[in-house]
């Protein structure tokens, strides 16, 4: 059995025996404040029989806040300890966090374990192993009552307890981050203002191409204009989302042209309103070959209506293409009234005119601008329709690439006059007729949990 028949325990807060050079001084692990971290522990082991012990051991050495039983609150091994006629030295080393082991100055004991052997009793840890905590007085772990960390210092890394209230004004001249990981509600940055003509949350941006204010969402690259804009915001499926709260509410609201008087929206509300002095809404798209189309608009349901604006599809460009009716209102007496367009399965121009036989004849040359849009040829005939406004024989047409002639039946030679319609093919669309429908585009309705914050500010 071994035995401890002496131990003393030296704390070196800071200061080298006399006898010690100075070169093993520097060389000391201690705090960022100078203070060398390592008790100093010197025994004297004996056997059973009261002989001193001469031998290599391991020893395990650990701190407790009781004499007995209690909480083990550090702990080291120390695998070679050479003892030499019963004396031993071992320098045990901390980490800086190891010592708030002995931050409130309550008592600790030392406990020692030889090659698997509890010793006892416990050693109770002298005053002078206070002083490496004692030394950090210059860094106060707490002011007027708070912790440390709860103020915020100059660091880069993250202070997860450090909580800051600025009742009046500031500015911050570099970049100033807040993180709200790991917080079920509320916002990193939360900005309110109570009065009506201030913000809440502003932001600018000076250069010429500049960014005032932007988001990314869905754990998405930020994409933002070179050039600036007042908000970019990107996500990986909505990069912004509108939301109106009101039954006639609108979605979004926006104003060109430096307009600043009224926004102009639907009194029963819609998604969105767009308001400018000669555009309210610009559609583009930028394929440059290939099926596109500038906007695409439809109702929800089974008896929808889908539009296309501006669409390329296989080849043929329309201005306006859609499963519903084209159509037009027209104020009458009776109020408004729908009037229908009439459709064909070809794309056709037509004029109109009139003019009057001499001597029975008529030669009628259409408008060279006319002419210049449609397609006039012997696959493609002309179409003339006449309309006798007077008594005559009758007539009949002959029509070529440039106009048209018409004649008296039986070589009558009347001065009837006439109006004259005539249809010619789009010039470019000699093919088309009744082409296929593009196929419907696909849509999806992604589902939505709109949630209302439940907090009206968040804590102080």
């Amino acid at each position: 059995m071994l035995r401890m028949l002496l131990m003393w325990i030296l704390v070196l807060a800071g200061l080298m025996s006399a006898n010690q050079p100075a070169s093993q001084n520097s060389a000391l692990l201690g705090t960022k404040d100078g203070v060398p971290l390592y008790i100093n522990y010197q025994g004297y082991l004996t056997d059973a029989s009261g002989n001193p012990v001469s031998a290599t051991l391991s020893m395990l050495f650990e701190i407790y806040d009781a004499e007995t039983g209690g909480n083990r609150l550090w702990w080291q091994t120390h695998s070679s300890v050479l003892v030499q006629q019963g004396v031993f030295n071992v320098k045990l080393q901390l980490q800086e966090s190891d010592t708030a082991i002995f931050r409130l100055g309550e008592r600790r004991w030392l406990q020692l374990t030889v090659s698997g052997t509890r010793l006892s009793p416990r050693t109770e840890i002298t005053s002078m192993a206070y002083g490496i905590h004692s030394a950090k007085a210059d860094n106060a772990d707490q002011l007027d009552g708070r912790h440390a960390d709860e103020f915020i210092f100059n660091s880069t890394t993250l202070q997860p307890n450090a909580n800051f209230w600025i009742s009046g004004s500031g500015i911050a001249g570099g970049q100033l981050r807040a993180s709200a990981i790991g917080i079920a509600n509320g916002p990193a940055i939360y900005g309110t203002n109570a009065n009506g003509r201030n913000f809440g949350v502003w932001g600018h941006n000076s250069n010429d191409s500049g960014t005032g204010v932007a988001g990314s969402g869905n754990n998405d690259t930020l994409f933002y204009l070179r050039n600036g804009s007042g908000g970019a915001f990107s996500a990986r499926r909505f990069g912004l989302f509108a939301y109106a709260h009101d039954t006639n509410g609108t979605g979004i609201a926006t104003m060109g042209n430096r307009i600043s008087d009224t926004v102009w929206t639907l009194a029963a509300g819609c998604g969105g309103a767009f308001n400018g002095t000669r555009f309210g809404v610009y559609g583009l798209a930028r394929n440059l070959s290939g099926e596109r189309c500038g906007g695409f608009f439809r109702t929800y349901g089974a008896d929808s209506i889908k539009t296309y604006i501006a669409y390329n599809y296989s080849g043929t460009r329309y201005g306006i293409l859609s499963d519903g009716t084209k159509s037009t209102i027209m104020a009458t007496s009776s109020g408004p009234r729908v009037l229908f367009c009439p459709e064909a399965p070809q794309p056709f121009f037509e004029d109109f005119g009139e003019a009057q036989l001499v001597n029975g004849h008529c030669r009628v040359n259409l408008d060279p601008v006319f002419l210049e849009c449609i397609t006039v040829d012997q696959d493609h005939p002309l179409r003339v329709f006449v309309t006798l406004t007077d008594d005559c024989n009758g007539v009949y047409v002959k029509a070529d690439e440039t106009g048209f002639d018409v004649y008296e039946l039986n070589n009558g030679r009347s001065s009837a006059g006439f109006y004259y319609r005539v249809i010619g093919l789009r010039r470019g669309s000699e093919g088309l007729r009744f082409p296929a429908a593009p196929p419907a585009l696909p849509a999806q309705a992604v589902p939505l949990k709109v949630e209302m914050s439940t907090e009206a500010s968040p804590e102080r």
